[in-house]
């Protein structure tokens, strides 16, 4: 299991607008049992939302979401931790799972979104997980801790 933590940098307007906020929420994103005799990786999804509020002036603008590369340090090869033992993971940001979601200068990128013209924003952004097949690793639980970043 990786826990997908919610965080804002803050700054001084969001989306062109100096009286809003953006805050952010997740699901835990949950593989549940993994068996390494699987010739398939193992796959799970999370949802991240983001939601931002002006109380003043409609949003207009781009907001930047990322992901911290957990334990491993690196976006771009993520490890889910048993004490010593370590499965290698990653979270990408579309079905196909090609692009690694980081951008916090540890590698992947950055998910974009656009807010046009609005006093309340809300969007979900589905997470794409997957640990790749055949890792012959310790039995037990495995867990990253990931947190979520609003670039404004």
């Amino acid at each position: 299991m990786a826990a997908l933590l919610a965080a804002a940098i803050p700054a001084p307007a969001v989306a062109g607008c100096p009286a809003c906020s953006c805050s952010t929420s997740t699901t835990n994103l949950n593989f549940g049992t993994y068996n390494p005799a699987n010739s398939t990786p193992t796959q799970a999804t999370s949802t991240v939302t983001v939601s931002c509020f002006s109380i003043l002036v409609l949003m207009v603008g781009t907001l930047d979401v990322g992901l911290t590369a957990g334990t491993s340090g690196t976006a771009a090869a993520r490890t889910l931790a048993n004490g010593t033992s370590r499965l290698n993971y990653n979270i990408y940001q579309e079905n196909a799972r090609t692009t690694v979601w980081g951008g916090l200068g540890t590698g992947g990128m950055l998910q974009t979104v656009s807010i046009n013209g609005l006093l309340t924003y809300t969007k979900n952004i589905t997470a794409y997980g997957s640990i790749p097949a055949r890792q012959w690793v310790n039995p037990g639980t495995y867990s990253d801790n990931i947190v979520v970043t609003i670039i404004y």
